[in-house]
């Protein structure tokens, strides 16, 4: 058991070094010889009280407060030897009446600190639920993170190994996981200035950065990510989280809250190759599948939490499974493109729209309706996935549709008259890099318009508009908004008689910004004639609005 210990303390926090610092008196009075005042100073000074090894003095002190200084001398005008932050450890090896002499064996250097900047940590107050009873209060003051991550580490070295595999156990190393996941966002927040000017760092930036600096110190790590525009995203490795979810001490809600943690989608690697992001999304959806869902003990928010990402991971792994098809079909596979996306993604896709529906919109937060409008877009983005494809050649009309693998990657639409001879020009050919969900072919009833869904990006789908001008048939598309693509989609809500106008649907976040809308469209021209946020107030959605969009649509949630 007493092995079991150590090899969880050392793996979780490598708080070894930090708090297990017993030295020789020898050690001691050497130190205290090195950081003692000069010996030209006139001032009377106390003498320092010595801690010896068999003392019952504390020896080990938490630092409590940020930029405190380290001193030669017990006395504020002596020069500071070094600055410390909060949660960093300290042996202590004398004192004066308002001031420790401490050691700090990263740094390497020895000095004075203020007693009122220190925790120590002996007695009752290095007692396991002491020091656990200390982690729950500062596990709710924003700031604190590295104090927190200085407690937990206490924690995990004082506990007993059934102390560890308990109840308690679990809640340390969950607060410990919460705490550094919050660090790595307060970072994440502190980006570089956009036009690259070099500038001192604000008191906030360097105050993250120390806390890093002593989280590190624990063992935690961080994973270093560039988004767009320059900006970095900090992520923890979730080395905690992992813990918890193994651990069958584990309250429901902790286990949903590792396993949220440990499938954040903005912590995944933006440049890993698709084999690569559909191993994650795989490992992501099976984590998830970690949490019981029926367990009456679950809060709905946090099985609302849990399904919301699951119907995000299952949208992702339809949409890549069904580009991984499409490329096989590309490269000479006997069945359709269409046969192919479905039969790869179409299970995937049912399973993200499954878990959507689950969710209960009345238990939301406000905190939460962000997630919930992420993984509405999402869903919808795949969302006819899970309904049989549509034929690769369909008869609409006075026309024919075929949609048919071009170069890896690419799907091409052939337009041709109905009954047209083997061998004559087609009305139009148009190739893109999207998947093409043929079971979403719809044409107006005067045979001038074709409206098609197409998927060029994960949780990106775009509208693809086929029109019959004085010029000929010619494509264009419609995207979720004008802006790099992010989520969205932009979807085919019906036709207005008449063959001038369309119903669209929308909905984006894209460049920090979320909208959706309900818009008439002209057909000749696709401006927008008039749109809307509330469906209800669009007379011509009331009238002319497709009854299968309304019935599958999540947009109308």
């Amino acid at each position: 058991m007493c092995r079991l210990k150590v090899v969880m303390a050392a793996a979780i926090a490598a708080v070894a070094v930090q708090l297990l610092c017993v030295h020789s008196a020898d050690a001691a009075t050497s130190t205290a010889a090195s950081t003692s005042a000069p010996a030209d100073d006139a001032a009377p000074k106390p003498p320092i009280k010595r801690v010896s090894p068999d003392d019952a003095a504390p020896r080990t002190a938490l630092v409590v407060q940020d930029s405190v200084a380290m001193r030669a001398a017990a006395k504020d005008s002596s020069p500071a030897q070094a600055q410390l932050w909060r949660g960093e450890a300290l042996e202590i090896r004398g004192e004066r009446p308002d001031h420790f002499q401490v050691y700090d064996y990263r740094r390497e250097r020895g000095g004075f600190v203020r007693k009122s900047a220190l925790l120590p940590l002996s007695g009752p107050a290095a007692q396991p639920d002491a020091l656990l009873a200390a982690l729950r209060v500062v596990r709710q003051q924003p700031g604190s993170e590295s104090l927190g991550l200085g407690l937990a580490a206490a924690y995990v070295q004082a506990a007993s190994a059934a102390q560890m595999n308990g109840a308690d156990g679990a809640e340390a190393l969950d607060a410990m996981g919460t705490l550094a996941e919050r660090l790595a966002d307060r970072a994440s927040r502190a980006q570089s200035r956009p036009d690259g000017a070099t500038v001192a760092p604000t008191a906030a930036e360097t105050q993250v950065a120390a806390q890093l600096d002593v989280a590190a110190r624990y063992g935690l790590r961080f994973r270093t990510l560039e988004r767009e525009a320059g900006a970095m995203q900090l992520c923890y490795d979730g080395e905690a989280f992992r813990r918890v979810l193994a651990m069958p001490s584990a309250t429901p809600e902790q286990r949903a809250r590792a396993a949220l943690s440990l499938t954040r989608v903005d912590c995944l690697d933006p440049v890993a190759t698709p084999p690569q992001r559909e191993q994650m999304d795989q490992w992501r959806a099976d984590v998830l599948d970690k949490v019981d869902l029926h367990d009456p003990a679950l809060a709905t928010h946090w099985r609302n939490r849990v399904l919301m990402r699951q119907s995000g991971v299952w949208s992702s792994l339809a949409f890549i499974r069904a580009r991984r098809a499409s490329v096989a079909g590309a490269a000479g596979a006997a069945v359709s493109p269409a046969t192919l996306q479905v039969d790869a993604s179409s299970a995937a896709s049912r399973r993200s729209l499954e878990a959507f529906a689950r969710v209960v919109p009345a238990e939301l937060s406000d905190d939460d309706q962000p997630a919930y409008n992420d993984a509405a877009m999402r869903g919808n983005a795949m969302r006819w996935a899970a309904l049989p494809a549509g034929a690769s050649e369909q008869t609409l009309g006075a026309v024919k549709l075929n949609v048919a693998a071009g170069q890896p990657g690419e799907t091409c639409l052939t337009l041709t008259m109905n009954g047209a001879k083997e061998g004559s020009a087609p009305l139009l050919r148009h190739c893109a890099w999207g998947l093409v969900m043929t079971a979403s072919a719809r044409i107006n009833r005067e045979g001038n318009a074709i409206a098609i869904a197409s998927v060029p990006a994960d949780g990106w789908r775009e509208l693809q508009l086929l029109r019959r001008t004085s010029q000929g048939w010619k494509v264009s598309v419609l995207p979720p908004v004008a802006a790099q693509p992010g989520l969205g989609y932009a979807e085919f809500a019906g036709w207005v008689p008449g063959g001038k106008e369309l119903l669209v649907a929308r909905e984006s976040r894209a460049e920090g910004r979320y909208k959706r809308s309900y818009e008439l469209v002209d057909l000749d021209t696709l401006e927008t004639r008039r749109q809307t946020g509330d469906v209800a107030m669009l007379g011509a959605f009331q009238r002319w609005q497709a009854a299968d969009w309304k019935g599958a649509t999540l947009s109308l949630r």
